[in-house]
Parts: structure tokens; sequence; C-alpha cells
């Protein structure tokens, strides 16, 4: 076959065109990452906005409780020694106290279960990391997964961690290529990707 002329097209005719795979390994670690810096991002808001005041409560030794926001602390240099913002002591005890009420920790576990049960369960098929990696989550034929089957994937990650991480490089050898996660709600995560054409045959 003749070389390409400089500055021509080597595809002649034929374009590129897409294609659906199962995704590997790495393009789901990688919205994984995504995922997760904008969950950081969500859960710092969440704390600027829910997150309860704490209080120190530090003991001299025989003496009476002297109380310290942690707003007045400047430095903790250990659990038995603190530097208050005005003067410098040394305590015998540390004693911290949480002013909560449940909902900031409520919502720390609610946060990443409604943005992956929500996303993947949407319309979108995907979270913004997945979206961002051309990825869908799907059910074995493709087609939208519901709310009930989305939370069973969600939690099911559990699992993948509990198994030290093995549920998660399932991936890697499963047809469908699956984590453990997948395999319990029946879902697969399928990737577009590009598939380019050649427009020669090569010689045996």
């Amino acid at each position: 076959m003749p070389d390409v002329p400089p500055l021509s097209d080597p595809f002649g005719s034929l374009h590129p065109r897409y294609v659906w795979v199962y995704a590997g390994f790495w393009f789901r670690a990688l919205a994984w990452i995504i995922d997760a810096f904008i969950l950081s991002v969500l859960g710092g808001i969440m704390r600027l906005a829910v997150s309860p005041s704490l209080t120190l409560t530090v003991t001299n030794s025989g003496s009476a409780a002297n109380k310290y926001q942690i707003s007045d602390i400047v430095r903790i240099s250990d659990v038995i020694s603190t530097v208050p913002a005005d003067y410098s002591y040394s305590y015998s005890g540390f004693h911290p106290t949480w002013h909560g009420n449940g909902l900031y920790e409520v919502l720390q576990i609610l946060l990443p279960a409604l943005y992956y049960i929500l996303f993947e369960s949407s319309r979108l098929q995907g979270t913004p990391g997945k979206r961002a990696c051309r990825m869908r989550v799907t059910d074995l034929h493709g087609q939208r997964i519901g709310l009930g089957r989305a939370t069973v994937r969600y939690f099911g990650h559990f699992l993948s961690i509990l198994t030290l991480g093995l549920g998660f490089l399932m991936v890697m050898w499963t047809r469908r290529k699956q984590a453990l996660h997948d395999l319990l709600a029946g879902t697969c995560v399928i990737r577009q990707q590009e598939e380019a054409l050649v427009s020669f045959n090569p010689p045996r």
C-alpha cells in the first residue's frame, strides 16, 4: 500500500466510531477519585453548616476543672499538654466534649449514600466521576437501574471492603468486569470508548 500523503486523513472515509464496553478497573478507580474529591468538597460545606461545637475540658492535678473552647487553643502537643491562647500550663487531664444532637453524624452517613444511590439510579446512570469517564451503571441488559438495585449496589461496597479489597479487584477477572457489589446487585459498569477503523487490510 502506498504511503499516506502528508496532511491527509489516514482513515479515508472511515471515521472512528463509539462502542460500549465493560469498564475496566483503572477507569473505575479514576472515577472513584473524582467522586471522592467532590464528596470531600460537599462534606466540607456540610461541616461549615452543621458541625457542632467542641469544648475541651482540661483539669490540672488536684484543682478544679478549667474549660476552654477549641477556638481558644492554638496548639495541642499531646493529650496531656495544651497551650491556651492567653497563657500556658501543663495539665494532667484532657476531656473533649462534643456538643452535637446527632444531625452531623447522620449526615456524614447519608451524604455518600444519597450521592451514589440517587445519581446511579437517575437518568444520568452514574455519578459525576463516572460520567466524566464516559461510564454508566446498568443492569445486565444495559437498562437503567432503580433505587432498590442502586441501594443494594452501594451497601455491597462494604462487603468489598471487608474482603480486604478483593471484591473490588474482581473487576480484573470476571467476565463482565463486575466487582463483588455488582454481582450482588445484578449490575455492571459500561464505558463508551472510541474505536478507530483502518481503511486497509494488513497482509497475511
